[in-house]
């Protein structure tokens, strides 16, 4: 994707109530962060002219798809997609504005548990089947495919539990700072307590993996002419890119990405399109579907090298007060995982961008970076760089 420098803005965010059980439609969740975040922006609805529903069903798309072709057309990562997450979601809304196709862009989402049923237990992880509606592969479930994944990246890179441990216990810390997260009401973790939480999938334990809940949000997408009549300040869209590879939970062994992928591709056209440099980035949003998946991603992105996931978190890096705090607000493991969840992600670190994060705010944060990915680890990956006004 071309650069998008400061011709599109994010100037609108808002997210609905997170819990494990509410007892609304998935229509009210979005067409409140729909109407709460042109509020926020101080926009009218009749100057909305672009919709991105993320919802699968009814109106969104299923990115399994694209996992079917990048199979077929030499197992390479393809950069240019339909919709998938709301990272690309924003990036492309960004570059649809650019264009001048629009002027003013809602990206959002919703999940709802059924509320004639059950409430979703958030100790237990996501199991979704690879494709909806279809059997799990070969009698695996997605945690049982990326359980494997961890085992051969702490294989391959001498990570140990403790490792993994360290980022939950991280990120619940920072979940503490937010008032409204899931789990940050619990109390801080330790390493021990993370390891005495039962495996749900050896080698990961409970508290590794996010559980799931319900809750929504709406991102605004605006031109440079409508963001300077707004009441927020300004995030940028510096640059963005996406990228989808073959099925994880599907490709063989000498297939499962561990230094290249997806998730490096979508990073490496974002981070050349912004014109930013990894060393600029003050904060980021990394996909957070499991612990390991955290020290994997930030290895990807390009913030170290490989295998060194696991030692940037021991240095503290990822920490507040770090050289690149992740998931200030507790991440999918602490604070919320309603679905599609890398909009939380892009949210928290446009408000960092801000300065509207009160305790847990990184100082003078002026870039940030966000990364998402999904049907299975590291298949469907996208990235966005942001810039404060």
């Amino acid at each position: 994707m071309s650069s998008l420098h400061r011709h599109a803005a994010i100037i609108g965010v808002y997210t609905t109530e997170q819990a494990v059980c509410l007892l609304r439609s998935s229509a009210s969740l979005q067409l409140e962060a729909v109407r709460s975040a042109l509020a926020e922006a101080g926009q009218p609805a009749r100057l909305l002219d672009g919709l991105v529903p993320l919802d699968p069903s009814p109106w969104g798309t299923v990115p399994s798809g694209h996992m079917y072709w990048a199979e077929q057309l030499g197992e390479r990562p393809q950069t240019f997609l339909e919709l998938g997450s709301a990272v690309g979601g924003v990036a492309k809304a960004a570059a649809a504005v650019s264009a001048g196709l629009c002027r003013l862009v809602a990206v959002f989402w919703s999940r709802t548990s059924d509320p004639g049923g059950p409430p979703a237990d958030w100790t237990a992880s996501a199991t979704d089947d690879l494709i909806l509606g279809s059997p799990p592969v070969h009698g695996g479930d997605p945690l049982a495919m990326r359980a494997l994944w961890t085992r051969r990246y702490m294989h391959e890179f001498k990570v140990t539990s403790e490792d993994l441990a360290r980022v939950a216990v991280d990120q619940r810390h920072k979940a503490r700072l937010k008032p409204d997260s899931i789990m940050g009401r619990l109390g801080e973790l330790t390493v021990d307590a993370v390891l005495a939480s039962g495996l749900l999938r050896d080698p990961l334990h409970v508290l590794d993996c996010p559980g799931e809940n319900d809750g929504g949000y709406a991102i605004l997408v605006a031109s440079a002419e409508i963001a300077a009549d707004s009441k927020t300040t300004p995030v940028w869209v510096l640059g963005g890119a996406e990228a989808s590879g073959p099925s994880l939970y599907a490709a063989g062994p000498d297939r499962v990405p561990l230094t290249d992928g997806p998730v490096r591709a979508s990073a490496d056209r974002a981070f050349l399109a912004a014109g930013v440099g990894r060393d600029e980035v003050d904060v980021v949003g990394v996909w957070d579907d499991s612990t390991a998946t955290v020290l994997n991603t930030v290895e990807l992105m390009g913030f170290c090298g490989p295998g060194e996931g696991a030692q940037y978190c021991r240095d503290g890096h990822l920490s507040l007060g770090g050289s690149l705090p992740a998931n200030t607000d507790g991440g999918m493991l602490s604070n919320s995982n309603c679905g599609e969840s890398s909009g939380l992600h892009l949210i928290e670190v446009v408000r960092q961008l801000r300065d509207e994060c009160g305790a847990r705010q990184v100082p003078g944060a002026r870039i940030g970076a966000v990364q998402a990915q999904g049907y299975g680890t590291h298949t469907h990956a996208a990235t966005l760089v942001l810039a404060a006004d």
